[in-house]
């Protein structure tokens, strides 16, 4: 997915981080003209996002740059609006271990919880 993101935007991926634990992520750096974005790709669900890394070396989630163009893609990416939004709203969607899981790592946003490095 990374590697056609990036050719169809003239770019190269320039870090692929395929080592889940403990996250539940996989990640990809996309480089175009001294530009660059990671993409975040869910191990379990279809689901995407961008994303920066922070000064710890954990990610900051993002909107999508100006300079990237997505065609169609197996996977849904996740707008800022919806990575940001209160997660609340969506225990019916969940299941009872996912819950747990929330309960005991209390995260505030969708996106803490689709883009997460739990152990």
């Amino acid at each position: 997915m990374c590697y056609s993101i990036a050719m169809e935007n003239g770019g190269n991926v320039t870090e692929l981080d395929t080592d889940t634990y403990p996250r539940n992520f996989y990640s990809a750096k996309i480089s175009r003209y001294g530009q660059s974005i990671f993409v975040l790709r869910n191990v379990h669900y279809p689901y995407a996002a961008f994303a920066q890394r922070d000064a710890s070396g954990g990610f900051v989630l993002a909107g999508q740059p100006e300079w990237l163009q997505l065609s169609e893609d197996p996977a849904r990416f996740l707008s800022l609006a919806e990575l940001n939004q209160d997660w609340s709203g969506l225990c019916g969607e969940l299941s009872p271990e996912e819950l747990e899981q929330i309960r005991y790592w209390n995260p505030q946003t969708v996106g803490e919880i689709v883009f997460n490095a739990w152990d």
